[in-house]
């Protein structure tokens, strides 16, 4: 028997007296338990629906089999338990849970999460949300099939949640109008739920650091490349400093940098343990080929560099497993085998890699409706490439040299824009798309209600 909760969202008033008892009974950071609403700005077409939910312990947790640290377990109820102790604060489990469950603790630097109150369970005791809960709208729940429980919009990713949720639909619930009838307050407001898009400002500079990691090394890979290819194993230091590098900054990203140890204990599961394998395997190969060159054939440098792309990119495809994200022409492999294209022959190859490019930021046209910073990167992107070729169709140094720039350029606006463009399934994202298209739907019924068009 699995355990997990249940939620009536018709009993739920949104007191918050759930996310209050988790936090005082566990010592967590508030929001440990999120509170998400639907319609929160309480539109007078739909109702006002709130949604408890902490961790759902799922039959298969992403976030156990993807933590390279090996900071979980799975006790015998299924209850996804969370190490502090074993945790470096890389974050990849946020990435991974579609339910927002996993939060690092900003104080602490590492992940907390709902263990289903382990110490109140060996007394026999429901967890603290639950017996804090004024309305009974939060139950636990043992059973061993929580399948076919959950609304189409509620993100599942075949991760199995222990969750039943009811109320979701109940047409008895109250009607709730706002009191103020501010017009431009009221449009604002519309005008928030009906955009599809979705800030992204802050984005990169939170992610700077994983920024410069994944840059860093797709260049050292595509030098280490163009010389295996061209036969000219010296000059070997560059891409080594670029690997030191990369590892040196990569370790500014983890809440608690001393057990950056521990990213290489789950390589059997974890994407992200494999990335920092072959990391650590392309730096000492990099090293190697700069202190004896010629000793590493060719081959195996070649090698070594394009599964350490791999690895990069599977990261990410790990936890977002759009088509958008699959195709995108900032991903790591493509950006750096595009890169060497240009010092290799035949042009064809480079030729052919622009018109694969082009065809990415085509499709995602989508980016100039986004905010300033995107709308940058992304002209950037787009016309690095028809002027790279205008630049290099003169043939001389000074054109070449800047044909250069603008390439390396364009390429490093796209991986930038890859970061942008990476959306793990959310729930949070979930209610806002759900309830923008409900929200559509009522207003195009009452417009034809009303004989308007």
């Amino acid at each position: 028997m699995r355990k997990g909760f249940t939620f009536d969202a018709a009993r739920c008033v949104s007191c918050n007296a759930c996310n209050a008892a988790c936090m005082l009974e566990n010592g967590l950071q508030p929001g440990t338990r999120s509170l998400f609403v639907w319609n929160e700005a309480a539109l007078p077409l739909k109702n006002v629906i709130n949604l408890s939910m902490a961790c759902n312990h799922c039959e298969e947790p992403v976030c156990a089999s993807g933590c390279p640290a090996s900071a979980y377990t799975i006790d015998s109820g299924g209850a996804v338990i969370h190490h502090p102790e074993r945790c470096m604060g890389c974050g990849y489990c946020t990435w991974s849970c579609p339910y927002d469950a996993p939060k690092i603790n900003p104080a602490l630097g590492y992940i907390e999460k709902c263990h289903f109150c382990a110490g109140r369970a060996t007394e026999g005791i429901e967890p603290a949300c639950v017996t804090a809960c004024p309305t009974g709208a939060l139950k636990i729940t043992e059973s061993d099939n929580f399948d076919h429980t959950l609304p189409s919009w509620f993100p599942d990713t075949g991760i199995k949640p222990s969750l039943f949720l009811t109320g979701m639909d109940n047409p008895g619930k109250p009607e709730i109008i706002p009191s103020n009838n501010d017009p431009e307050e009221t449009n604002a407001v519309v005008a928030a739920v009906t955009d599809g898009r979705y800030d992204k400002t802050g984005k990169l500079k939170q992610e700077w650091s994983l920024a410069v990691f994944s840059l860093l090394i797709i260049a050292a890979a595509a030098m280490l490349i163009v010389s295996a290819v061209s036969g000219n194993n010296t000059g070997g230091l560059i891409p080594f400093l670029l690997m030191a590098g990369a590892l040196a900054v990569s370790v500014t990203h983890l809440g608690v940098p001393g057990k950056a140890w521990r990213a290489v204990l789950h390589v059997r599961s974890s994407p992200l343990s494999r990335e920092i394998v072959m990391v650590l395997l392309l730096t000492l190969t990099s090293m190697a080929n700069w202190l004896w060159p010629y000793l590493i054939p060719p081959p195996v440098i070649i090698t070594v560099s394009l599964l350490t792309l791999i690895s990069l990119d599977l990261v990410y495809f790990g936890a977002d497993r759009s088509v958008n994200i699959r195709l995108h022409s900032g991903q790591a492999f493509f950006t750096s085998i595009y890169a060497v294209s240009w010092f290799i022959e035949p042009g064809i190859i480079f030729i052919l890699f622009s018109m694969l490019a082009a065809i990415s930021v085509v499709r995602r046209y989508r980016s100039t409706e986004g905010d300033q910073a995107e709308r940058i990167l992304y002209f950037t992107r787009a016309m690095a490439l028809p002027l790279v070729f205008m630049l290099i169709y003169p043939g001389n140094p000074a054109t070449d040299i800047a044909a250069l720039a603008l390439f390396i350029a364009g390429m490093t606006a796209d991986r930038l824009l890859f970061y942008l463009d990476f959306n793990p399934p959310d729930i949070k994202r979930s209610i806002k798309e759900h309830f923008k298209t409900e929200y559509e739907k009522e207003r195009d019924k009452q417009r034809q209600d009303s004989g308007l068009s």
